[in-house]
C-alpha cells in the first residue's frame, strides 16, 4: 500500500496520503466558469467561484470533505473534496466567520452534497455540515441512511470497493494506491 507520494498518471495530482481526491466545483457550475481567488468572494456581486466558495445564481456553496473510512486499516480515510451546497444565510454566516477564523463556533448546518458521488448517482443528496477547526473544511455526513454513502460512512469501505469507486472516476487504480 501506499508508503510514499506518487503522481497519478492519468490526472497529474500528487498524493501524499493513502487517497484523496478533489472535485473542482459543483456539478451545476459551468465548466468555463474561472476560479478566482478567496478575495473575490467578498470583492464581487453575482456569480463567483473561488478555491472554496461558490455563488451561482442563487445558489450557494461551500468546499467541504467527505471521509470514507477504510475497513481493517487502523483508522485510515479515503478524503474526497467536495461542496456542500446551503442557505443563502448559512454561507453568509461562514464568509463572517471565515474571516474571523471562527467557523467551528456554527456548529452542524443542513447541506446538500453538491456533487455526483459516484458519478451518474442522481442530483443533490441531504447531507449535514460539521464545522471543524480553523484550517480545516467542514465535513459532510450523508442523512439518507438509505443512500450507498452513508452506509460507506458507518461501516468503510474494503480496497476491492474503494478501488471500484475510484474507477468510476476514470484513475489510474494502481499508481494511486500501490508501492512500485
Amino acid at each position: 500500500m501506499l508508503s510514499s507520494s506518487r503522481q497519478c498518471r492519468c490526472c497529474g495530482a500528487t498524493f501524499a496520503q493513502l487517497l484523496s481526491l478533489s472535485c473542482d466545483r459543483p456539478d451545476i457550475c459551468p465548466a468555463d466558469m474561472p476560479v478566482q481567488d478567496n478575495t473575490a468572494v467578498f470583492a464581487t456581486d453575482g456569480d463567483v467561484l473561488t478555491e472554496d466558495f461558490c455563488r451561482f445564481g442563487s445558489l450557494r456553496f461551500l468546499r467541504a470533505v467527505l471521509a470514507i473510512p477504510l475497513a481493517d486499516t487502523g483508522g485510515e480515510e479515503f478524503i474526497l473534496g467536495t461542496w456542500a451546497g446551503v442557505s443563502e444565510d448559512v454561507f453568509d454566516d461562514y464568509l463572517d466567520l471565515f474571516e474571523m477564523r471562527e467557523i467551528e463556533s456554527m456548529g452542524s448546518r443542513p447541506a446538500w452534497l453538491s456533487n455526483q458521488i459516484p458519478p451518474e448517482s442522481g442530483g443533490p443528496l441531504a447531507c449535514m455540515l460539521h464545522m471543524r477547526p480553523e484550517g480545516e473544511y467542514p465535513e459532510l455526513q450523508v442523512s439518507e441512511v438509505n443512500h450507498d454513502l452513508a452506509r460507506m460512512q458507518e461501516l468503510g469501505v474494503d480496497l476491492d470497493d474503494l478501488l471500484g469507486f475510484l474507477h468510476a472516476y476514470g484513475h489510474d487504480l494502481a499508481s494511486l494506491v500501490y508501492d512500485s
